[in-house]
């Protein structure tokens, strides 16, 4: 049976817990354990089994949101709210003894989880047949930025950290100077993210890694997520998730994201910006890096090579602008 933890009675989780369950402000510390960072890096890395959109405002300040508050995470042992992160990492919050432990056995790195154990814990905490519901959930709309570029070096990284950096969007958190995020090996193990933005540029250039996710911050209180993945090994995905952010702030974090690749637009191989998340079941890895596949669902946005455009007769009536090698297409207006 799966072990839970950190479902406080102010959280609004799916399942939420009673009104007898304990409050969150009872397990608020002054400071944290001697390793919290790796922790709370070990909360921010296991597998998110259950997502939702939108925000909720930490329950104790009140002056921050907590992107993706709702969603369940489990290390395929013990499963917790993904917003208890964010309460040990800023309040301290007190977890159990048994669960430290637990973490510091597995020398702060989440275990690998099967799709049938996570499928079986999903269950578990839902019903029997919540899974049926899985395929309608992942179907929900869900806006992002996307752009393809070649396979990281340690100078592209760094270069990368600092554009992003340039543009209004810290790899780092701006008070703490801590990185939040995991990389994940071939074989499906997942690492924290422990260090500063050398660790994180040295990850990003590693092959020995598939994915890395890290969170970016527009401001100390809102973080952005960002996905790395290696295509193959001369092309690389960078995938934001702008579901993250309140709405009032999404276009800030768009126009962040367009400095980024002004920046080096000569070396962008595509782009998308879906601001709803209309084309998200397209198959952008084909068109825009892979072998092929036509754009059936317009985004807002896109950037496709000029060497490729041979390949999509869809676009033939589009009107294109230039920037770098891509042609820029925007969604047609009906």
């Amino acid at each position: 049976m799966i072990k839970r933890v950190g479902f406080y009675q102010e959280f609004g989780a799916d399942g939420a817990p009673s009104a007898t369950a304990p409050s969150v402000r009872d397990a608020v510390r002054t400071a944290g354990e001697h390793d919290e960072d790796r922790i709370v890096a070990y909360l921010d890395s296991s597998t998110e089994i259950y997502s939702t959109m939108g925000a909720d405002r930490d329950v104790i300040t009140g002056d921050v949101w907590i992107p993706g508050a709702g969603s369940l995470v489990t290390d395929g042992t013990w499963l917790w709210p993904v917003e208890l992160a964010h309460y040990v990492r800023r309040h301290h919050v007190a977890l159990p003894a048994e669960f430290v432990t637990h973490i510091r056995d597995n020398d702060y790195t989440s275990p690998a989880l099967s799709h049938e154990r996570a499928l079986e814990i999903f269950n578990e905490h839902f019903g029997r047949d919540a899974s049926d519901d899985v395929g309608a959930q992942r179907a929900a709309l869900k806006p992002f930025f996307l752009w393809y570029l070649p396979a990281a070096t340690t100078v592209s990284s760094h270069a990368l950290i600092k554009q992003l950096g340039t543009a209004g969007l810290s790899v780092v958190h701006p008070l703490t100077d801590a990185l939040f995020g995991f990389r994940e090996r071939a074989d499906g193990r997942r690492e924290p993210l422990v260090g500063g933005s050398d660790v994180l540029a040295a990850s990003l250039a590693d092959g020995r890694y598939r994915e890395v996710e890290f969170q970016c911050w527009l401001a100390y209180d809102q973080p952005v997520t960002a996905n790395v993945q290696r295509l193959d090994p001369s092309t690389q995905k960078v995938t934001v998730q702008i579901a993250d952010v309140p709405v009032a702030d999404r276009e800030e974090a768009v126009a962040a994201l367009v400095r980024t690749l002004d920046q080096d637009a000569a070396h962008c191989l595509g782009f998308v910006i879906d601001r709803v998340g209309t084309s998200g079941g397209q198959d952008w890895d084909r068109i825009l890096a892979g072998s092929g596949e036509q754009l059936a669902v317009w985004p807002d946005i896109v950037g496709i090579r000029r060497d490729r455009l041979s390949a999509h007769p869809e676009l033939a009536a589009a009107k294109a602008t230039e920037y770098g090698p891509l042609a820029v297409f925007h969604r047609p207006e009906r």
